[in-house]
């Protein structure tokens, strides 16, 4: 399924340059383009991203602003940057002022005019960015103006290019988020430490690099309570780190793995898997009452708890069966009911954050291992990826239209993104491409 790229006017594909441009300036008062997400054909969308203004004085900046925009519009797989070189004005006639019968030559159906200035000494710099609808020949909306420091100049664009995801298509964008993840110093060592970054691997931030093994960091709807497991003193135990105030806490004790899995949407309940005599089974921990329950009491393995947007059901994965499959339960512990019966390796559930929609890691019929999803009752399976290689750990974006995952591609983990719909798959080239476990969360604190 592609989605479907609609102008609310017939156009014929093979109209040359002139006539095009005579058609839009007739009819830019009745038409309006957008993109349905849920609906089949259709073509990326054209948005042109000419020369910055005031580029010569601040040519880094300025060349940032355009990368940035436009890596962001086409990691959806639903846009198309129009090549520059086709751009009849290298630059525009202002923010608010375009020749639009000159892009719809080039094919564009929205372009984004920036402005950038930062006086000498200034630590803050200034961005003005607008998007012009070319059929309709206006902005498609208020132009904004940014003022911040330097190194938050991505944070930024990717705020811009929220509003132009959600001018063109109704719903919020995925790009002013970020992702934590678990990350290897050197080959060779075995310390970990605890990442916070821009879904893109920029920004790069470290949490925790205390020089043990880190894992598995998870970190509470607020953003303010980070939850992972160390090896620090070679035990492994989970630790809460309050991101606001530094101070942490270890929640569990004793031999045995502990590994977080999901906090509930509404911040109560920490669910993570603990090994106890051999036996591992699904834990609570209540942040209300601080107190710990235990969900599952299997002989076997229980572990990758997931839970729904309603804060009361998990999803998680198990062996009872025989083989590790899918199973879903409550807070209250009510027996498990079995949801995956597709191939004999189910695992990594991650349920979405707005719908009864559940990813998950699948050993297919080839023997590749490749991300699903599935409805809560078991329903509606869907592969979404579909190559050779290992595919692990994927991630929603917070608005539940992407899905992130890794990929091992020539003994390296690489991050990719696809749309729930199993279009529009993209590499995310970063400059921290090892990622291990990523949790994709809105920005967090600071």
């Amino acid at each position: 399924m592609k989605p479907t790229v609609h102008i609310r006017r017939v156009l014929s594909g093979s109209l040359c340059a002139c006539i095009l441009a005579l058609w839009w300036t007739l009819t830019a008062a009745q038409t309006r383009v957008y993109i349905d997400i849920d609906q089949a054909g259709g073509y990326l969308l054209p948005v042109a991203i000419p020369k910055v203004l005031g580029a010569p004085d601040h040519p880094k900046l300025a060349e940032e602003v355009r990368a940035v925009l436009q890596s962001d519009l086409e990691s959806t797989g639903l846009f198309r940057i129009v090549d520059p070189a086709t751009h009849i004005d290298e630059f525009p006639a202002g923010l608010d002022v375009l020749r639009y019968q000159n892009w719809a030559a080039v094919g564009a159906l929205g372009v984004i005019v920036g402005r950038v200035h930062q006086p000498p000494g200034d630590p803050q710099m200034t961005i003005e960015l607008v998007l012009h609808d070319v059929v309709q020949q206006r902005t498609r909306f208020a132009g904004k103006e940014y003022r911040a420091p330097l190194d938050r100049a991505r944070e930024v664009m990717h705020r811009f290019a929220d509003l132009v995801f959600e001018a063109f298509t109704g719903e919020k964008g995925p790009f002013n988020t970020q992702v934590l993840c678990s990350a290897p110093r050197r080959a060779g060592q075995r310390a970990r430490d605890i990442l916070l970054m821009d879904y893109d691997g920029h920004g790069v931030r470290k949490l925790v690099d205390d020089g043990a093994f880190n894992l598995a960091p998870m970190v509470s709807p607020d953003g303010h309570v980070l939850a992972y497991t160390s090896y620090r003193g070679d035990v492994p135990n989970i630790y809460l780190y309050h991101l606001r105030t530094g101070e942490e806490r270890q929640l569990t004790s004793g031999p045995g793995l502990k590994l977080p899995g999901s906090w509930s949407p509404n911040g109560r309940y920490l669910a993570f898997s603990q090994t106890q005599d051999d036996n591992t089974d699904i834990f609570l921990y209540d942040t209300k009452r601080q107190r710990t329950t235990r969900v599952t009491r299997y002989w076997g393995i229980d572990v990758s708890p997931s839970f729904a947007p309603d804060s009361t059901r998990l999803v998680f994965t198990s062996d009872r069966s025989g083989s590790p499959q899918l199973y879903l339960t409550d807070v209250g512990g009510r027996p498990p009911i079995r949801l995956t019966y597709d191939g004999k390796y189910n695992t990594s559930p991650a349920w979405a954050p707005h719908e009864n929609v559940i990813a998950f890691v699948g050993r297919s019929e080839e023997g590749t291992l490749d991300i699903y999803t599935m409805r809560a009752d078991g329903g509606q399976l869907r592969r979404l990826t579909d190559g050779k290689g290992k595919r692990e750990s994927p991630t929603w974006a917070p608005d539940g239209r992407f899905v992130m995952y890794n990929s091992l591609s020539e003994d390296t983990w690489q991050r990719y993104v696809i749309r729930s719909d199993g279009q529009g798959q993209r590499q995310l080239t970063a400059v921290q491409p090892v990622c291990l476990s990523p949790q994709w969360i809105a920005r967090a604190v600071r």
